[in-house]
């Protein structure tokens, strides 16, 4: 395994963590944590194919 694919990994699962620890403690009302969630996963969906691009872009390093 690579760095960078330790490096999103250990993203992926750090957002994971967060967002469920954030879920049990949300002082919101259910709809509203949903809506919430929602925004939160489509930012990092969107920030996971822009570094995806970008190294996509770049040449392997040997």
């Amino acid at each position: 395994m690579n760095t960078t694919t330790k490096f999103l990994l250990g993203f992926v699962v750090g957002a994971l963590t967060g967002a469920t620890i954030g879920l049990l403690l949300a002082p919101d009302k259910g709809e509203e944590t949903r809506r919430i969630l929602s925004e939160k996963i489509d930012e990092l969906t969107k920030k996971g194919k822009e570094i995806y691009e970008s190294k996509k872009k770049q040449p392997p390093v040997e």
